[in-house]
């Protein structure tokens, strides 16, 4: 009976296109109440969505709360998923609509209906319609998931899509973290890139929740780095990406382990921060202390390697200084005769290090390995440095 009072429906609405919205909507609101079978209610509001008549907001947002509200007896799977797809257009177009007043019914939906298809449109509705009282929801949602993998994997992936484009649409601070740790977290790489695509929208300058993994002892080292370079790929500036180097770099330092692998995480961390120092540079004297550890006591040829660059890019008169110290101790080396093919190796960085500074601070330690029995390949580095000294 239904099915043909919706085909009379269509032929009454075809033939007559004058036919005025609020009437329209009046017929699609008596067969959509009178239908008790969810596959005619979805028939229906499919009509409704085809038309799209001015009106509809309140009308999905009818449909929606009755469908929380009463439940259907469903007798078949034919029904159960005309259900679903019912329940997850109406929180879909709710959403579009914006209708504010139907954000609890949204989130009732999610929790109602256990397909991630429905869980994952009710919250990516909720985002669309920046349904601030049900943001910490969204939230936690992300939160649990990203906690495990869950047994239902792709179940569990679905939903997570839909949190992340939430949050992505309230654009809200809060909504940051959640999402950082799903683009790292146990996901297929689609839902990371889609999280970390989401990341760059949620917040231009992710600095001060970034931060707060990098400081605080609730979050592991990997963690850590991974914030290091999501902040190295994000919109901020460079003065923001420089000052947040360098407290990378400071807990590269402070941080200690035992642990093999976590000791080669924080030795990526140090020389990852040198890198962005590099590039945006600092005017924070903290960072010589810093370098001087590197130089002195990185875990590898690579981070002392690291180290001196910086320096040397940084062009200071105290990264002068530094690299000058470094070089005269070696010259005292050689006089004493206790110079090893590894240290000779650092003065070959060493030197051009000091001249790129510019700095008249290198000149005397230049002079000297000039006076000094040094091979001619270090003696030629030696001159082009002093060439470069202002």
């Amino acid at each position: 009976m239904m099915k043909r009072l919706v085909c009379v429906l269509l032929v009454v609405l075809g033939g007559f296109p004058a036919f005025a919205d609020d009437e329209a909507m009046e017929l699609y609101t008596y067969l959509y109440n009178n239908s008790v079978n969810p596959v005619d209610k979805l028939g229906v509001l499919r009509l409704v969505i085809e038309s799209e008549p001015s009106g509809a907001g309140q009308f999905y947002a009818d449909a929606l709360k009755q469908l929380v509200e009463t439940g259907m007896n469903l007798q078949t799977a034919t029904e159960r998923d005309a259900a679903d797809e019912l329940a997850r257009l109406l929180c879909y177009h709710t959403g579009e609509e914006k209708v504010a007043s139907s954000a609890g019914d949204i989130w009732r939906a999610f929790e109602t209906f256990p397909n991630p298809l429905v869980k994952a449109e009710a919250l990516m509705a909720l985002g669309r319609m920046q349904a601030g009282a049900f943001l910490p929801q969204v939230i936690q949602v992300l939160n649990d998931l990203n906690l495990a993998p869950a047994a239902d994997y792709e179940s569990a992936e679905k939903i997570a899509y839909g949190a992340i484009l939430s949050l992505e649409k309230y654009q809200e601070k809060e909504g940051y973290l959640p999402v950082f740790f799903a683009s790292i977290g146990w996901y297929s790489a689609r839902i990371k890139d889609t999280a970390k695509k989401s990341l760059t929208v949620i917040l231009a300058d992710p600095t001060e929740p970034l931060t707060e993994i990098i400081t605080s002892s609730a979050y592991n080292y990997q963690a850590k780095l991974d914030a290091l370079r999501t902040m190295e790929e994000s919109n901020s500036s460079g003065e923001a990406k420089a000052g947040f180097a360098l407290a990378a770099y400071n807990e590269g330092w402070l941080a200690a382990t035992s642990v093999t692998r976590e000791r080669m995480l924080l030795n990526t961390m140090r020389k990852f921060s040198m890198g962005m120092i590099q590039r945006y540079g600092t005017s924070d004297n903290a960072v010589y202390s810093l370098l001087d550890r590197s130089y002195k006591g990185g875990t590898d040829w690579e981070e002392k390697l690291g180290a001196v660059s910086t320096l040397g890019i940084l062009a200071t008169p105290e990264a002068a200084r530094q690299l000058a110290n470094y070089l005269q101790l070696f010259n005292a080396a050689l006089q004493r005769g206790t110079i090893t093919p590894n240290d000779e190796r650092m003065v070959r960085e060493v030197i051009p290090a000091l001249g790129a500074t510019g700095q008249s601070a290198g000149r005397a330690a230049l002079n000297t390995v000039l006076a000094l029995d040094w091979t001619n390949a270090v003696k030629i580095l030696a001159r082009e440095a002093l060439s470069k000294i202002r």
